[in-house]
């Protein structure tokens, strides 16, 4: 089996990700915060799912070492893609917003329904998450709109007017429990199109990045997500 080490094995995804493993990798070692960041040499690849703060920590961690990474992190920014860029020159990195196979499955699916629709639909996109969740939007929100050619708005008020033509608007909802809802409207005149993706149990995601370890271990040094996994 291969072996791994947990960052950020106390929170929510950490433990999970500990339980629903068992028998399927070998947990070596956890991190979490105030631990003593030494990596054991054994380790074949870190699991990340911490906070973007952490990520000094993690750069730690990683420090010395040619372990690779599994990263499923949110909300990160400027200052974490150039993390990424740093740990891929060194070791292989899997990083991916969202370990759902169907999330990446949906941002396909959104990419040929934009190509063939064009300017003709509106783009709107609703996602639903727990109540404890940090980052608005979600990180997997943004990676679907990635490709978008416009400008992306987030929410709308009573200032926002009328809707501005090439623009795609994403929206939030948190509350309750909620693993993860993702709803990609395309507004036509006369009809409309809905694809969308909902997680019914955070386990999902573990079996994603259980799945990524696997594939990442012995990788040559680079930056992969699922497409590479995938396709």
């Amino acid at each position: 089996m291969t072996k791994v080490a947990i960052f950020g094995s106390e929170g929510r995804m950490g433990r999970l990700f500990t339980r629903e493993s068992s028998g399927k990798l070998e947990i070596v070692q956890t991190f979490d915060k105030g631990d003593s960041y030494k990596l054991n040499s054994s380790v074949e690849v870190v699991i990340d799912f911490s906070q973007a703060s952490a990520w000094n920590d993690l750069d730690t961690l990683l420090s010395g070492t040619e372990a690779a990474l599994v990263s499923g992190t949110t909300g990160t920014g400027v200052d974490e893609s150039s993390y990424l860029e740093k740990w891929s020159s060194e070791r292989p990195v899997f990083y991916s917003s969202n370990m759902s196979i169907g999330i990446y499955v949906l941002g396909n699916l959104m990419r040929i329904a934009t190509d063939m629709l064009g300017d003709s639909f509106d783009h709107e996109l609703v996602e639903f998450h727990h109540r404890n969740k940090k980052d608005s939007p979600s990180g997997t929100a943004l990676s679907l709109l990635e490709n978008w050619p416009g400008r992306v708005v987030i929410g709308r008020n009573e200032d926002s007017g009328e809707r501005e033509s090439g623009t795609a608007g994403v929206h939030s909802v948190r509350g309750g429990d909620v693993a993860g809802e993702h709803h990609i409207y395309f507004l036509g005149d006369g009809e409309r199109l809905t694809i969308s993706h909902t997680a019914t149990d955070r386990a999902v995601f573990v079996h994603g990045a259980i799945r990524a370890a696997e594939f990442i271990a012995g990788k040559p040094y680079g930056l992969y997500g699922m497409g590479d996994m995938l396709e």
